[in-house]
């Protein structure tokens, strides 16, 4: 009964070791994904900014078996084609072997997101004016 009680108790101090690891990675990894966002907040504005000066209201789009445009999949992509115009999201495919290019795709997607998201809203004033 003693030897139970002395496994459970190695046991239990173990899984609070660990549980405490797994915590501080978790919150680098929240800090490194916070870091990303700003990261690709501040390119998204650039993009935007150059896109403004010069007149190209573009949206981006996955290239593959169907169109996606990000951030924009509710709305009917051939009206997005004549009010804006289109243009293709490099490196954007949906074949997709390993871990290294999903993780891509994802930021690539999110980035698209943001941009389109942006970019329309400036390309909807411009079609008012």
């Amino acid at each position: 009964m003693l030897k139970n009680y002395f496994l459970s108790t190695i046991l239990a101090m173990g899984l609070l070791q660990i549980s405490g690891c797994t915590h501080h990675i978790k919150s680098e990894q929240l800090g490194a994904d916070s870091t990303l966002k700003q990261t690709l907040k501040n390119e998204v504005s650039t993009a935007v900014e150059q896109a403004v000066e010069k007149k190209d209201f573009k949206l981006l789009h996955s290239k593959g078996r169907r169109i996606v445009v990000p951030g924009l999949e509710q709305l009917d992509i051939s009206l997005l084609k004549s009010q804006c115009g289109l243009k293709p999201m490099i490196n954007s495919g949906d074949v997709l072997k390993t871990t290294e290019q999903r993780q891509q795709q994802k930021v690539a997607y999110a980035y698209a997101k943001q941009f389109n998201q942006e970019i329309y809203q400036k390309c909807l004033a411009s079609l008012m004016k």
